[in-house]
């Protein structure tokens, strides 16, 4: 639990707070005041939209629960306008939920175009089945009732030069099987094609908050620095030992470091980190970040940056996680699991063997590979 409340609280940085201001004025504005209809395919008052878009990019940079406050939010500043007494808008806050939720939820845990189409896909069939449904119990009712006093003669007008057999008997299997259901395929699919074309050229623009700040000093400075733990193959017989010898590193760093540490599940690779944020100085406990990809830690001479890529998709993928400019910043990056294909400026390889249990090799590398 204390784990999640964590992991909740972090991403409500002054950052992301910004971006999810943005992100909703944005998808206000598509939803109040972009809005269109196709007569001669659908009712007239069935208006295309397109505001999820700016939540999907919510949902994927930020999360599922921002994704879904950016559909409140929007909605929400939407009533002072309402003409439905809020139930349109109340409708569109549960259609939208069930398409952003479930596509940038499946993303979270596992970031890469194949999952993002996916999880649109699913997005998209849950809102049009709660549009369905909605339309059925709740909005056609009320609206009949509110503008029409129940009598059904007008609505039927309205549809009728499209469906020319309705009747008050047939109506709804005309109207949710022609007009809902191809109506939310197609402005779903719309906004989540475009969610899925845009999203990569756009991250990095919505991780603006961080700046890349190169390390002066490359891999031949820092392991002057790094005395207290030099290149070499060193024994640990408890995780105790294996902590210790990640204090002695972590005391050394200056600022830039990345620490990329290799081994198998239960090497101890999070213990290992445990050691380097207490040689920092941090008092927080550390705990692997698989879930959320990176756990930061503050409080310290210097800020930890604790990443976990065992979940994170390969290649161009990765930098869509918004993680890549934490490194070489004025913080200690540890990475388990990296996926990076780039050389780093201050970088140490960590290798961690099991040998028996409670025995480990741990091979220290400590490279050059700054320009």
């Amino acid at each position: 639990m204390e784990k999640a409340k964590k992991s909740f609280l972090t991403k409500f940085t002054a950052a992301n707070v910004a971006k999810i201001a943005i992100l909703t004025a944005l998808s206000f504005v598509l939803y109040a005041f972009g809005k269109f209809n196709v007569p001669f395919m659908f009712p007239g008052f069935l208006e295309f939209q397109f505001s999820e878009l700016p939540a999907l990019l919510a949902g994927f940079s930020i999360g599922p629960i921002s994704g879904c406050l950016v559909i409140i939010f929007k909605c929400l500043l939407k009533f002072p306008l309402s003409s439905t007494a809020f139930v349109g808008e109340l409708t569109d806050i549960l259609l939208g939920v069930l398409f952003v939720l479930p596509a940038s939820l499946l993303y979270k845990y596992n970031k890469c175009k194949k999952t993002a189409l996916i999880g649109i896909l699913i997005g998209i069939a849950a809102s049009t089945a709660g549009a369905i449904v909605v339309n059925r119990f709740i909005a056609i009712p009320f609206y009949l009732k509110l503008y029409f006093d129940g009598n059904w003669q007008p609505l039927l007008s309205i549809v009728r030069p499209l469906y020319k057999n309705v009747t008050v008997e047939n109506f709804y299997r005309y109207y949710l099987l022609l007009a809902i259901l191809p109506f939310n395929l197609l402005r779903c699919g719309i906004s989540g094609l475009l969610t899925f074309a845009v999203y990569k050229r756009v991250s990095k623009a919505l991780h603006f908050e961080f700046q890349k700040k190169k390390s002066k000093k490359t891999g031949d400075e820092a392991a002057e620095a790094h005395g207290a733990l030099s290149s070499g193959v060193y024994k640990s017989s408890s995780a105790g030992e294996t902590r210790a010898l990640g204090k002695r590193l972590g005391e050394a760093l200056s600022g830039g470091e990345v620490i990329l540490l290799f081994g198998e599940l239960g090497a101890g690779k999070t213990t290992f980190a445990k050691g380097i944020a207490e040689g920092l100085g941090i008092t927080a406990i550390v705990t692997s970040p698989t879930f959320t990809f990176m756990n930061i830690y503050e409080g310290g001479r210097l800020p930890l940056y604790h990443i976990d890529m065992y979940r994170a998709g390969d290649g161009e993928d990765v930098y869509e996680l918004g993680i890549e400019e934490y490194i070489n910043s004025t913080g200690v990056t540890v990475i388990e699991w990296n996926k990076f294909s780039r050389p780093f400026d201050k970088a140490i390889k960590i290798e961690i063997k099991y040998l028996d249990e409670g025995a480990r090799e741990i091979e220290v590398k400590i490279e050059n590979t700054g320009n």
